[in-house]
């Protein structure tokens, strides 16, 4: 099972590799955000003492990538799909689990470098710097929210079988994801039927452990993570629990299709 798992994972990064146009894009998507809005919503933002808002935006910029990296890894299983790749995976002497926690820690990957080589850059031009211990927060939120947003967009994916219906579906997920999870604007300030949204948002989690661990001098003012680094954790580790539990057998079906045809073939 590691091995099947294994191939799997290094499969999804070595496309990803090869795939320059997407590489590009993943790169300097954050960074159009961080020019364009900083300077658009700078005035409006009435941080504490020392925090501006290109400061405030970095985590949720980082989020963004976690965000669009694994959803767009997640679109992978479409194309397999279209290609016949996923139903060979599905035939194949593994467990069902295998291929969905391949996939989905595939996703983990592909967010985790892209956030990564982003913050060489952001967190320098933000001008914001990070002790050992933040620096360890930081990642374990970037790894966790990867393999969250990761299994949630593995959900998707398996139960939409064309990559035009599956980019609409993603946008259309996407965006309300990205502006209810505190990347531009504290959660705190939604009105309550939007902060409850929020609540049920992955990204919003993770966003909200990056500020823990980016914006820690600023915790005091309300600016450092709204919730409790322990159930930001929790809350991640059951979305990606829940999203992989349902992702399993979503993907099994279609290997059941398959045999099916086979065994048709056979008689």
């Amino acid at each position: 099972m590691a091995r099947a798992v294994w191939g799997i994972v290094a499969r999804e990064f070595v496309r990803f590799l090869r795939q320059r146009g997407r590489l590009v894009s993943s790169l300097a998507r954050p960074f159009v955000w961080f020019v364009f809005a900083g300077a658009g919503f700078r005035a409006l933002f009435a941080g504490p003492p020392g925090l501006d808002y290109p400061r405030y935006m970095a985590p949720g910029l980082l989020g963004m990538v976690v965000l669009f990296g694994a959803f767009l890894a997640a679109l992978s299983t479409v194309t397999d799909r279209d290609a016949g790749v996923l139903r060979l995976l599905l035939v194949a002497p593994v467990p069902r689990g295998a291929v969905a926690l391949g996939k989905a820690l595939g996703a983990t990957l592909l967010g985790t470098v892209q956030a990564l080589a982003v913050a060489l850059i952001l967190l320098p031009a933000a001008r914001l710097s990070l002790t050992p211990g933040g620096a360890a927060l930081a990642f374990a939120a970037v790894v966790l929210t990867s393999l969250a947003a990761g299994a949630v967009g593995l959900v998707l994916a398996a139960t939409i079988r064309s990559i035009e219906n599956f980019s609409g579906v993603m946008n259309f997920a996407i965006f309300p994801m990205l502006f209810l999870c505190g990347a531009f604007y504290p959660m705190r300030n939604l009105a309550a039927p939007l902060r409850a949204l929020a609540y049920l948002n992955p990204i919003a989690y993770g966003v909200d452990l990056l500020k823990h661990a980016l914006l820690a001098p600023w915790s005091a003012a309300g600016y450092g993570g709204e919730l409790a680094v322990g159930c930001d954790f929790a809350a991640l580790a059951v979305f990606a629990g829940l999203g992989l539990a349902a992702a399993t057998p979503l993907l099994a079906r279609e290997g059941g299709v398959t045999r099916a045809a086979f065994s048709g073939e056979r008689r």
